[in-house]
């Protein structure tokens, strides 16, 4: 089974986009499980640190418990924030530097945080093509504004809004289904 394999089973099995976690993944080790990152501390697939590694109970030195804590860390993060944006970003810079942003600059919270993660947050979501782009902005890219004006990143959509967009397309269907029943009568 290849590393993508494992990774997508794992976020499979604990209810995350697989998609999502391949590419945090991609983004923090280019899937390599002996890769260590600058700071010579970052371990691995999705670089967990040792402290990181040990409060999530696995070992970053084994690919399998690898995967599995770096999946699970993306899962405590997008349980935390509710936003995977603010996931991400917490993934790379740390939870308390997002926390900080978004005390700082509340819904503008996206300036806050580091150029370098700002680009993390993009990269990964322009490559995922999911409802998480979506989320976070109509378009895959946030830029800073410019300085005086308004960053406005929406909020995450409620997992049942899909639902409620369906209901609304076959509803607007029937309507205008009646509609072109009753213009041809």
């Amino acid at each position: 089974m290849s590393i993508a394999d494992q990774i997508a089973a794992e976020a499979q099995r604990q209810g995350v986009d697989p998609s999502l976690a391949i590419e945090v993944a991609s983004a923090e080790s280019s899937l390599n499980p002996n890769a260590i990152g600058d700071d010579g501390q970052s371990i691995g697939l999705f670089q967990l640190k040792q402290s990181t590694a040990a409060q999530l109970g696995v070992d970053p030195f084994d690919v399998a418990q690898n995967i599995m804590g770096g999946v699970m860390y993306l899962r405590q993060l997008l349980g935390q924030f509710g936003d995977p944006a603010k996931a991400l970003a917490a993934y790379n810079c740390g939870p308390t530097c997002v926390s900080n942003a978004i005390a700082q600059y509340g819904a503008n919270w996206f300036i806050g945080i580091p150029s370098g993660t700002q680009g993390y947050v993009n990269k990964i979501l322009g490559a995922v093509q999911t409802q998480y782009a979506a989320s976070m902005n109509p378009t895959p890219q946030i830029t800073p504004p410019v300085p005086g004006s308004v960053l406005t990143i929406p909020a995450a959509a409620p997992a049942s809004s899909s639902g409620a967009w369906t209901t609304l397309a076959i509803a607007a269907a029937i309507v205008l289904g009646l509609g072109l029943v009753l213009s041809e009568s």
